[in-house]
């Protein structure tokens, strides 16, 4: 199980495939950052045009479509691109749901993020961003946990997706780890429905308790820190691929609206990265960090006595994540010797609190 340390290296003009939205589609994001820059996205994706539950089915012959006429499935399909069955895709066949007792029986249609979160309330109900065809009984087993890294498995699906005991830190509950392959795939369609339902979001913890645990029941930052963290790193680890290029050109003929990050995945440090200012908890901790600039040995001090540090991460000024300290003591001090010059950012966890600081090292 890799440990939550994946470095977050978004060098996006070399690391990332682009696709190709029409000419000046996101012209009113052009220059804008942060909040602003979301609030910006909302406003050139929103209002899209709403498909029917059963027209699903019918867009998914476009929108998930192998080269085979089968259905690209992220819960079945391995790593290697095999898989232990395969289901015809068509509008209407006998391979959807339906019953279903075992893999292979049957698929259907998985909101990523999870109906009852939003409360089956449309449009997100059948957004073909969120809503992708899945074996049926995946899916169910899936449940509405949310989406994050596995400890402990109590369910593992033919192709290496868990249920289990979260382990990543700031949540201990059940939660569904997809294969690294399509991790991307997924923190991006959360990205996605962030932006996209800006306006009602906040609303979605007081329908479920599993998204309580996500999502901090606000519009802007939208998450927690500790799913906001975990969603970059899989943006970093699997990055944008011509699947999803040609998903988004597909769903955009449909829905007339598009998912932005795969479009400019560099939007998402932008919006949310360490130094994006757009987290709305920032500085609620009592925390001083010193001395600064610093050359060897740095110091974060939490005077809070109420509210411990949970963790600190480091990112450099292209923001990779550089380290991650668990539990760390009131008076933490850290070696930055070795650190190249410049400037990095400290976010640090207290609860669902954070503190971002801004510190030089020099040598």
């Amino acid at each position: 199980m890799k440990k939550l340390i994946i470095a977050c290296s978004f060098l996006v003009l070399s690391m990332f495939v682009s696709a190709q939205p029409p000419a000046g589609y996101y012209d009113d994001a052009a220059g804008l950052t942060g909040l602003a820059l979301k609030t910006a996205l909302y406003n050139i994706i929103n209002g899209h045009t709403s498909i029917s539950y059963d027209g699903l089915y019918a867009a998914y012959v476009t929108t998930d479509n192998l080269p085979t006429n089968k259905v690209w499935d992220m819960y079945s399909i391995k790593a290697d691109g095999t898989a232990n069955y395969w289901y015809t895709n068509s509008a209407n066949n006998s391979d959807q749901c339906g019953n279903y007792s075992q893999e292979g029986d049957c698929y259907n249609r998985e909101h990523s993020t999870p109906a009852s979160w939003f409360d089956d309330a449309a449009p997100m109900y059948t957004d073909l961003f969120n809503v992708y065809p899945t074996d049926g009984y995946v899916n169910s087993n899936r449940s509405n946990y949310p989406f994050a890294e596995v400890g402990s498995a109590s369910y593992t699906s033919s192709n290496g997706s868990k249920v289990g005991t979260c382990s990543v830190t700031g949540y201990s509950g059940t939660v569904f780890e997809p294969i690294d392959t399509f991790k991307g795939d997924f923190a991006r369609t959360y990205l996605y429905m962030a932006t996209r339902y800006e306006n009602v979001v906040a609303n979605w913890p007081s329908n479920s308790a599993q998204c309580a645990a996500a999502y901090a029941g606000n519009g802007g930052l939208v998450f927690k820190p500790w799913y906001v963290t975990m969603l970059l790193n899989w943006c970093a680890m699997d990055s944008v691929s011509q699947k999803e290029i040609d998903r988004n050109n597909a769903v955009f003929a449909i829905q007339d609206n598009r998912n932005p990050y795969i479009d400019h995945p560099e939007w998402i440090l932008a919006i949310w990265g360490p130094t994006s200012g757009i987290a709305q908890q920032d500085d609620m901790m009592n925390v001083s960090v010193f001395p600064n600039p610093v050359s060897d040995m740095l110091t974060i001090e939490n005077y809070d006595a109420e509210n411990s540090m949970d963790k600190i991460e480091i990112y450099s000024f292209t923001s990779s994540l550089v380290q991650i300290i668990d539990e760390p003591v009131a008076s933490q001090t850290i070696n930055v010797s070795d650190f190249s010059e410049g400037l990095y950012t400290l976010v640090i966890y207290s609860g669902d609190n954070i503190s971002r600081k801004k510190v030089v090292v020099i040598h």
